[in-house]
Formats: structure tokens, C-alpha cells, sequence
């Protein structure tokens, strides 16, 4: 039996629904995700492009690209400020925001902790999971 993990966000008006095997779970603590979030870093996971389908409240969504970001940008509903799934580049794979999910994805804690090396001064990483200084391509904070 194939699983369905299903996610909204806070107004209920963007739903989508992922069938299938998703990715583990990652912290992201760049500055830009925790503004984004609001809180000290983004809980993201990848999910298969075809595995995911907009349910309702795809016209919502609203990007936000940040000016000298590098292209970077955040996608959110307009109605209640919630971010939302990001397609990749190459419509490959969705990031998706893990706070978003109404289901149990049943992955447990984090596998890593990206751009640690900016993550705020009053973070302190308790968990088990590397922690790279940038992205998974940098080498890890503990030298390891």
C-alpha cells in the first residue's frame, strides 16, 4: 500500500497531498529561512515531483524574491503568510516545508543541520545530526 501524507497551509486554502516515499528531514539555520519561518531555521524535506499533487489553492501562492538574494525566493499563501511547497529548477522534486504537513511523514528528527555556521547566536544544535557550515557540499562544523 502506497502512503498519502497530506499538508495545508494555516488558512486551510492551499492543500496538496504527497503519494509515495518522501525524503528525510533537514534544518536549515540561513538567515534567509529564519526569516522566512520566524523561528530559528526551516524543517524542510524533498518529496518526487511525481508524487505530489496541488489539491486546492495553487492561484494563492505568492513569491517573494529577494533583492541581491541571488534568485533566492520564498513562496507563501497570501492570505495567511504560511510558505509553501517549492518546486526545484528542474521540476524534478518539491522542497516542502515540514511544519506544513497535517499527516505523519514518519521520518524522526533531523538527518543534517545546513548553514549552521549562520545559524542565530542563541541556537544551540542539541541533536545528533551533522551539522554542515553551508550546504551538504561543505564540510562538517565538528571537523569530522
Amino acid at each position: 500500500m502506497t502512503k498519502t501524507i497530506r499538508g495545508s497551509c494555516l488558512c486551510g486554502g492551499i492543500r496538496f497531498e504527497i503519494v509515495g516515499k518522501v525524503g528525510p528531514a533537514g534544518q536549515c539555520h540561513c538567515s534567509k529561512c529564519r526569516k522566512v519561518s520566524g523561528t530559528d531555521g526551516n524543517a524542510v524535506f524533498y518529496a518526487p515531483a511525481a508524487g505530489f499533487r496541488w489539491l486546492a489553492g495553487e492561484e494563492l501562492i505568492e513569491r517573494f524574491t529577494v533583492p541581491d538574494g541571488k534568485g533566492w525566493a520564498s513562496h507563501f499563501c497570501r492570505r495567511c503568510g504560511s510558505p509553501t511547497p517549492l518546486g526545484d529548477a528542474n521540476g524534478k522534486f518539491f522542497f516542502v516545508p515540514a511544519g506544513l504537513l497535517d499527516d505523519d511523514p514518519g521520518f524522526r528528527g533531523y538527518t543534517a543541520h545546513i548553514f549552521a555556521a549562520s545559524k542565530a547566536p542563541w541556537v544551540c544544535i542539541a541533536d545528533s545530526a551533522p551539522q554542515y557550515e553551508a550546504g551538504f557540499d561543505s564540510a562538517r562544523i565538528d571537523g569530522a
